[in-house]
């Protein structure tokens, strides 16, 4: 093989044509690969031109001010890489350094070509020219050749004008597509709810028909419901398939990995073919042994890649057996699907994983079919990181063979990873392969499971639907259990949830008026309907839908098309949920509300011997001063200092204890006037400490003034008492305007910290400095980082040793109580 590869290069660069292989590394378009013709025309060497960029060792000549060759040769090779299609240029003029080290003019007609991966990259791009030098000069050369050469330079310039043209069209053909196929994409996305709203409305009904059994449908009628059940299930299979291509198409289908037991999950999706296979008269033979570690997978793509398989061997496979084999190497996974089918001809394989192709002439259980499912399969492997391969013989069989890599080195940087490993219940789309499968064996599909009634004693639920059938339906399976009240739209469910006040909301996304999304964001902005638990039912399907209405602040995201029982079970489950966190809720009000009273009085008990105490060493000192020597003043001293301490440490507890549990109150208020207030109670406190001063004027909130007025003294206060060694301290307060959201700050340039320890600043009873070099009782920034929490805001702080601290805190502006 190497040799091989060795006369292929040798025939290349003796070839007589002038040719260049450049990488798609644009701007520099690095040279790889030379003919001799290019080598002698340019006065170069292989070592001169191999891995240099084309337009450091080719640049115009810059004593020409209207030389444009390079310019010219540069925005033909970026169009090759957005087209992906060939360019060619007009005649161009170039200057060429000869073995002189000068400029020469050569003129040639340039052509450069993408070379395309299998997977539809540019990987290299050909640059060819023709050398038309002697043709331009010809015109130059006397009167008697100037006529042919003018008709020869007119012919060129001619062709050049056609070619230019031609791109041009091909340049305006090739954005029409790009238009054509956006316009594509955003229609496969915007139809997705049309098609899964009246798939709920068909695929609910017919399970709860067919799970009925108390009036079980019997004979012709109960087999024309199970009929229309698998037909529409099978709708869906397809309507998820060419939605899956869209977003693959837009990039918007993005594997999430998690670590999965990638045997245990195999092994029940193919079993789950078990009946209609045998049914049909063949063997399954599935071998699935633990693998030796858990395999970073999207369990979703997984659950559409082994049934695509198993189905699409069971299809073609009329006699023998289908075996499905999950191994492990050192370095991946293994999953072959084989059968003893009809095959596949030699000349097709190449096709196989086309979109849309179908092999011609092949016998199988059924005609049916799009051409999808294994090219579905392949793009959904290749998210995946990995590989599938395919071996056929006409008569004997086919086997796929999917790698996939161990370990998370082969996971995309930007991938969504879950490190929690995950255990992943089977969707509908598997449901829709074994349906599919059992019509072609006869074999009838497990019915669904009967729902069951709800175990929360009653609940008041809003359901929100603009869809009166489906607001009918939802309303029939849920009124048995709970009350249920509907709206038609966001906007009239807002004003239901703030008068009837539900105990949980179901509402779809896509409405007129008011969007899902938009009352969840309403919702969780009002105060009175903040923690109404909130399920969204949407048609659109995809992580990046699901992660958008969590985003929202909904609690659940439940996609059309869904059953009975999942509809039943997530609306328990919240119910319950929502009682729980509200016997939580009362538990802790009541239990504040004790700790309260045991704070006043554990701080009557302990002020009242500390006064004691605080009194009689007073007394000591202004009675019996004189009497004591220098050692029991020396002690006396550090019995008040220590009552002083004490006292002050009793006094931060219940400031804590109080900014916890005390109720928000937001006024609009002047944050700049309370800092220059405090700053000044601070100076009349110490007025030999001086401080420079820069207070930022007009910053205002919506703040508790009490609770913000502590966190101030606070912040302020550590600012003041560490700057106090410094021979001009100063402070600092304002506003950072480039931050998305107001952020206020505090800076100084005392004492600063090890921002090595700035994990522990806003811990309970942590301190960052010697207690000799800065008194303090560790609790001033557990105080304001609570308070700053309670405003919905977050505080953060950074420092270094001997150069100051600043800390910027945000506060969320809304007026009311929380």
């Amino acid at each position: 093989m190497a040799h091989t590869e060795m006369d292929f290069q040798a025939l290349f660069e003796q070839s007589p044509d002038i040719l260049l292989v450049l990488l798609p590394d644009a701007p520099r378009f690095t040279m790889v690969g030379a003919t001799r013709s290019r080598l002698e025309i340019t006065h170069t060497t292989l070592e001169q031109t191999v891995g240099v960029g084309l337009f450091e060792a080719f640049p115009d000549n810059p004593d020409d001010a209207g030389a444009s060759g390079a310019t010219n040769l540069r925005a033909s090779l970026e169009r090759v890489l957005a087209t992906r299609a060939p360019d060619t240029m007009a005649v161009q003029k170039y200057d060429i350094r000869g073995p002189d080290g000068n400029f020469q003019v050569r003129y040639w007609s340039p052509r450069n070509l993408p070379v395309i991966s299998d997977r539809g990259e540019v990987i290299y791009i050909l640059h060819r020219v023709e050398d038309v030098t002697d043709l331009v000069r010809a015109g130059e050369e006397g009167a008697e050749q100037r006529g042919r050469a003018q008709q020869m330079e007119r012919e060129v310039l001619a062709r050049s004008r056609e070619l230019d043209a031609a791109n041009r069209q091909l340049r305006d053909a090739n954005a029409r597509l790009n238009q054509l196929d956006a316009a594509k994409t955003a229609f496969f996305s915007n139809v997705s709810h049309e098609f899964r709203t009246p798939l709920t409305l068909m695929l609910g009904p017919l399970a709860d028909a067919l799970a009925d059994t108390t009036r079980a449908l019997q004979g012709a009628q109960r087999e024309r419901v199970q009929l229309a059940n698998d037909n529409a299930l099978r709708l869906l299979k397809l309507v998820n398939a060419l939605l899956d291509f869209s977003r693959l198409e837009a990039g918007r289908l993005r594997a999430s990995f998690a670590p999965l037991d990638l045997a245990i999950f195999t092994h029940e999706l193919v079993m789950m073919f078990q009946s209609a296979i045998e049914g049909a008269g063949l063997k399954l033979e599935v071998e699935c042994p633990p693998l030796s570690e858990p395999i970073w997978m999207d369990a979703t793509m997984w659950e559409k890649i082994v049934p695509n398989l198993v189905s699409n061997a069971f299809k073609f496979t009329m006699r023998g057996s289908i075996r499905v084999q999950l191994r492990e190497t050192a370095t991946h996974a293994v999953l072959e699907v084989a059968d003893s089918g009809v095959g596949i001809p030699a000349a097709e394989l190449p096709r196989i994983f086309e979109r849309f192709h179908r092999v011609a002439g092949v016998s199988g259980r059924t005609h049916e079919g799009t051409g999808i499912g294994l090219a579905l399969v392949r793009e959904l492997v290749t998210q995946l990181g990995g590989t599938i391969t395919v071996r056929s013989e006409p008569g004997v069989g086919t086997a796929f063979r999917v790698e996939i890599p161990k370990g998370r080195a082969h996971l995309p940087v930007d991938a969504h990873i879950n490190e929690t490993p995950v255990t992943h219940a089977v969707g509908r789309d598997a449901h829709a392969h074994v349906a599919e499968a059992a019509r072609w064996s006869g074999a009838v599909p497990p019915e669904p499971a009967r729902a069951e009634a709800s175990s929360v004693p009653g609940g008041r639920v809003l359901v929100v639907d603009d869809n009166a059938d489906l607001r009918t339906y939802i309303h029939g399976l849920l009124a048995p259990h709970y009350e249920v009240m509907l709206a038609v739209d966001g906007r009239a469910a807002l004003q239901v949830a703030r008068e009837q006040h539900p105990d949980l909301i179901l509402s779809d996304v896509m409405m007129p008026q008011m969007t899902g999304i938009e009352l969840i964001s309403a919702l969780r902005a009002l105060p009175e309907t903040a923690s109404i638990p909130a399920i969204l039912l949407s048609a659109r399907a995809g992580e990046e839908a699901t992660i958008e209405g969590l985003s929202a602040g909904c609690d659940d995201y439940l996609t059309k098309p869904f059953t009975a029982q999942e509809l039943l079970a997530r609306v328990r489950t919240h119910l319950q949920l929502a009682r729980t966190r509200k016997m939580l809720i009362a538990e802790l009000q009541q239990t504040n509300r004790e700790l309260d009273a045991f704070s006043y009085s554990v701080a009557h008990d302990l002020r009242a011997p500390l006064r004691a105490i605080s009194g009689f060493s007073e007394m000591l000192v202004e009675e019996h001063s004189a009497q004591l020597d220098a050692e029991g003043r020396r002690l006396l001293d550090v019995v008040r200092d220590s009552t002083y301490r004490m006292s002050q440490l009793i006094d931060d507890l219940l400031h804590l204890a109080r900014v916890t549990r005390a109720e928000l109150r937001r006024v609009p208020m002047d944050l700049s006037a309370l800092v220059r207030d405090v700053a000044q109670k601070l100076q009349q406190a110490e007025p030999q400490h001086r401080v420079e001063l820069q207070i930022a004027d007009g910053l205002q909130v919506n703040a508790d003034p009490q609770l913000l007025r502590v966190a101030i003294e606070n912040l302020l206060g550590n600012a003041w008492k560490f700057t106090g060694r410094q021979s001009q301290p100063r402070i600092e307060f304002g506003m950072d305007a480039t931050q998305p959201q107001p952020t206020y700050y505090i800076r100084d340039n005392g004492a600063g910290f090890d921002m090595a320890y700035a994990h522990k600043l806003f811990g309970v009873f942590q301190r960052l400095h010697s207690e000799r070099e800065f008194h303090g009782t560790g609790i001033g920034l557990a105080t304001v980082a609570r308070i700053i929490q309670r405003h919905g805001g977050e505080i953060r702080g950074e420092g270094a040793v001997g150069r100051g601290a600043v800390f910027h805190f945000t506060l969320d502006n809304k007026l009311g109580t929380p």
